[in-house]
């Protein structure tokens, strides 16, 4: 079963791209504030969300990248940050779903949250965050992909 979209959000690859690139800034800077402060245990809450994202992506279940992105926004302590992200996931929720079920969507991001665990766990704040930000556009090109090629109106009609 696929999640649903917030209610008056259409399935627009403009939409979402604009969606994406609020999200990315977001996360930039949950990263860029959280990596200074992370602990061992958040790091290893991350890796354990990854080792259960990449058993459980085969399965459509996306629970677990939800948990290893909720690591550093908590980090992060920034009420405001953690709240406006709350209000923006869910409008792109159901295509990042999509994006997962692919095969290379799903393995590409199992293997960025490898690399960024790697970059954070050397407590290098601006090049996690520059990672982040990179795999955000990569993500959004590969949606954008979905609608180029009309898969995702395909996958929403089944």
């Amino acid at each position: 079963m696929q999640p649903k979209l917030q209610p008056g959000v259409d399935e627009d690859g403009a939409d979402v791209e604009k969606t994406l690139a609020v999200l990315r800034s977001l996360d930039q800077l949950a990263i860029e504030t959280a990596v200074p402060v992370m602990t061992g245990q958040d790091l290893e809450r991350m890796r354990e969300a990854n080792r259960d994202f990449e058993r459980d992506v085969a399965a459509d279940d996306t629970a677990a990248d939800d948990r290893f992105h909720a690591v550093p926004i908590a980090a992060a302590d920034n009420p405001v940050l953690s709240r406006i992200v709350e209000q923006l996931h869910p409008q792109i929720h159901r295509i990042l779903h999509r994006k997962f079920s692919t095969l290379l969507g799903g393995r590409n991001t199992i293997e960025h949250h490898d690399a960024l665990i790697t970059v954070r766990a050397d407590g290098d704040a601006r090049a996690a965050a520059e990672l982040s930000g990179h795999h955000w556009s990569e993500l959004g090109g590969h949606i954008n992909q979905l609608f180029d090629t009309n898969q995702f109106a395909e996958a929403t009609s089944g």
